[in-house]
């Protein structure tokens, strides 16, 4: 009986139903149908003699022999789209689409223009730009490159620092003028206090003081993933925030909001820059992420 060829196409729809946990994801990124994507997963799994993927209420999820078959093939199709990837930029400018998601408030302040200048310099690369404050999914929703503010938390991830930003304490001199004097951390008991989920997932704010380090148990009046939202509290008189200098530095240079505690060491903020693990990064991918490091070198220093 003649041998079944690998089909490249239902090798796609595999992987990509493995990465996301749905074919209806996968069908939506390939442009098919999950029709389509069924038979190509159960036409690959039919040469194979095996079961990939085991469909359950909470999703779709690789078998044993699935686990050991994506792991291996994976690295083979990995290594085969670098091949590609170096032959055809070796002979060709940099092009193609990167899809790129960070945050909204920082991105619109300050990757918005590094982006553009970028783009400028590679016209033909399509830059898809998505900010959001919510975490996507990088592997499932196919992002190449993403910026994310605060600690890591997921380990399918590969970080590399882009900047840190200091963080102060901010009110607006109409607040500061109409309540008790600020003078060290345990004051802020007495004050309305704003607190921005972004930065510190805790109610607790975290400070050195000549050489020690102390949290600071906090009661927020209002709390909030928005620093915009926050910020807009803020210059309007209703509390007193911690936040990060790249937040608070317009409003701070232009004296809509003053530093209040100014001698404590409030800490610092990474910004940082994140792949997915084992999806192979393109050498356009790779230019943005070494003109982000350069142009945000000493950024906030």
């Amino acid at each position: 009986m003649e041998q079944q060829r690998l089909d490249f196409d239902d090798l796609q729809a595999f992987f990509l139903v493995a990465e996301t946990g749905s074919f209806a994801r996968t069908a939506q990124r390939l442009e098919s149908s999950k029709s389509i994507i069924s038979r190509r997963v159960a036409r690959l799994e039919a040469m194979l003699s095996a079961k990939l993927l085991q469909r359950t209420a909470r999703g779709t999820h690789l078998t044993e022999a699935g686990t050991i078959y994506y792991e291996q093939a994976r690295q083979a199709m990995t290594q085969l789209e670098c091949a590609a990837e170096s032959l055809i930029e070796a002979t060709t400018d940099l092009a193609g689409p990167i899809r790129f998601t960070g945050p909204v408030s920082f991105g619109r302040d300050y990757l918005a223009p590094v982006l553009a200048e970028f783009v400028t310099h590679y016209p033909r690369i399509e830059l898809d730009i998505d900010f959001s404050d919510e975490k996507v999914d990088l592997i499932g929703d196919g992002f190449d490159l993403a910026v994310r503010v605060g600690a890591m938390d997921d380990s399918s991830l590969t970080a590399r620092r882009l900047c840190q930003s200091g963080r102060v304490v901010v009110a607006s001199p109409a607040y500061l003028a109409s309540h008790p004097p600020i003078s060290c951390p345990q004051d802020l008991d007495d004050h309305v206090v704003l607190h921005y989920n972004g930065v510190h997932t805790q109610d607790l704010w975290r400070y050195t003081y000549r050489g020690e380090t102390h949290s600071l148990k906090v009661r927020p009046h209002m709390r909030s993933n928005s620093p915009n939202m926050l910020m807009a509290a803020v210059k309007a008189g209703v509390g007193v925030m911690v936040m990060p200098v790249y937040i608070a530095g317009s409003a701070i240079q232009s004296g809509e909001v003053d530093i209040v505690l100014g001698d404590y060491d409030w800490g610092l903020t990474d910004v940082s820059l994140i792949l997915p693990q084992g999806r192979n990064t393109t050498r356009r991918v790779r230019s943005l992420v070494d003109f982000l490091v350069l142009k945000f070198h000493n950024k906030f220093g």
